[in-house]
């Protein structure tokens, strides 16, 4: 049986279709890159949007109509929270949620255990497995689909309760993975071949607060760190006022951790945030951001940013412009505020008028061209650790520095990390040249 996957939205859903994809494989199915060739379509879903859920809706609609013989598995957030868009859909015959989809090829093996492999038309399976317990105990990921960087999951679920987001709902509260199976799937995707490792999940710098001795997310950095030789690790995103000063300290002095963070902001609107559940003010972010700017300088530095969160004047969003431009991000990424039913912010009044949103979200999206234009020129001369990504049709090789710039060069790139000097801005990142 071959099978096809489509993964919608974050690196840990990113990191969940390749485990799931290598748990198939030793169960004995076939993964394969050709729609045309499934006979299983699985679907992972993301919940954080609306558009990103019409998205993956309309995407397996398609799939039933033009492949009326595929069977089609749809897992994941949007399983839990919005199952019934999926239920009536042409070709669906799976429907798991986020726990329940590591049960995939166990489902699908009962399946093909049926006769002629039929069976009800429609299973459904979400919220047995309960999402306030540990996390589950599963196999080791021994290699990723991109050959230099993988994923690795470290926690699961999110505690806080933000009034605008759904995922809590649809995965559950924080759930750490044990730290001994994460440095030893560090150390798997190493001797694998790959030369970066995201740690990801859902919000990682809960990382530990659900196991004994509380280890810290500075803590594993350091264990994994100290358990492998060459790979590099980079941290997904992480609030601001969960990087500790032994997490700055590491950035610091670890060659082998990127100096690259990124920390959700959200709006820069004191009133603003308080409507949003966030857990601190403006000037609490800031204060946790220049403890990392004292120590690192100007590294790679991301934020998330929302436009037209309910009640959010035109005051408050001049304010929360003001206040991203002060700072030395180099990067944004800008969300109008998508309404998520079943969330406090889902019944606040007061939305703004959908061209003002639209005109916001422009402003601080050619905010953030400004901000990464500018980190791009502060590059040229400079030698930068680089990791190669991919290669264009013309020839030029496509990397990734340690501080998240994109550079390119001529040529094919050297295995593993080396040395590229900035030379010039070219396209969204640098052009290059290899260090002898």
């Amino acid at each position: 049986m071959k099978v096809f996957f489509n993964t919608f939205g974050c690196k840990t859903n990113q990191y969940d279709s390749a485990l799931l994809g290598q748990s198939l494989e030793r169960s004995g199915f076939e993964l394969t890159g050709k729609l045309e060739q499934a006979d299983w379509v699985v679907v992972n879903t993301c919940s954080v949007t609306k558009r990103g859920e019409d998205k993956a809706c309309q995407w397996v609609r398609k799939v039933g109509r033009e492949f009326p013989g595929v069977g089609i598995a749809v897992v994941g957030c949007s399983v839990e929270v919005s199952a019934g868009r999926f239920r009536e859909l042409e070709g669906v015959g799976l429907l798991l949620g986020t726990e329940e989809k590591f049960r995939l090829g166990e489902v699908l093996r009962e399946r093909l255990e049926r006769i002629n492999g039929s069976g009800p038309a429609l299973e459904e399976q979400r919220g047995r497995i309960g999402l306030t317990g540990k996390y589950e105990g599963r196999e080791i990921l021994s290699a990723h689909a991109e050959r230099a960087r993988a994923f690795v999951k470290i926690q699961d679920g999110c505690d806080n309760r933000c009034t605008y987001c759904i995922v809590p709902y649809a995965r559950g509260r924080s759930r750490s993975r044990p730290w001994e199976q994460i440095v030893a799937e560090a150390r798997a995707l190493e001797e694998a071949g790959h030369y970066e490792a995201v740690l990801t999940g859902i919000h990682i710098g809960g990382y530990g607060r659900d196991l004994a001795g509380r280890p810290s997310l500075s803590v594993l950095v350091e264990k994994v760190l100290a358990a492998t030789d060459r790979i590099r690790l980079r941290l997904s995103s992480v609030e601001a006022t969960e990087v500790d000063s032994r997490l700055i300290e590491l950035l610091s002095r670890e060659l082998r951790l990127c100096r690259h963070l990124h920390l959700p902001l959200q709006h820069g609107s004191a009133s603003v945030l308080a409507r949003m559940g966030r857990k601190y003010n403006p000037e609490e972010y800031k204060a946790a951001l220049d403890r990392v700017l004292d120590s690192l300088g100007h590294p790679g530095l991301g934020t998330d940013v929302i436009a037209g969160f309910p009640g959010e004047s035109e005051k408050e969003f001049e304010e929360c412009f003001n206040y991203i431009a002060a700072l030395p991000f180099t990067y944004l990424h800008v969300f109008p505020y998508s309404p998520r039913p079943g969330t406090p912010a889902a019944l606040l009044a007061g939305r703004p008028p959908v061209a003002a949103v639209r005109e916001r979200v422009r402003r601080m999206r050619e905010l953030s061209k400004k901000k990464q234009e500018n980190f791009l020129k502060e590059q040229l001369g400079s030698r930068l650790s680089v990791l190669h990504e991919s290669r264009l049709s013309s020839g030029v090789s496509v990397c990734r520095a340690d501080n998240y710039v994109r550079a390119y060069h001529r040529g094919a790139s050297p295995a593993g990390g080396f040395i590229l000097v900035a030379e010039r801005t070219w396209r969204d990142g640098v052009w290059g040249r290899l260090e002898c």
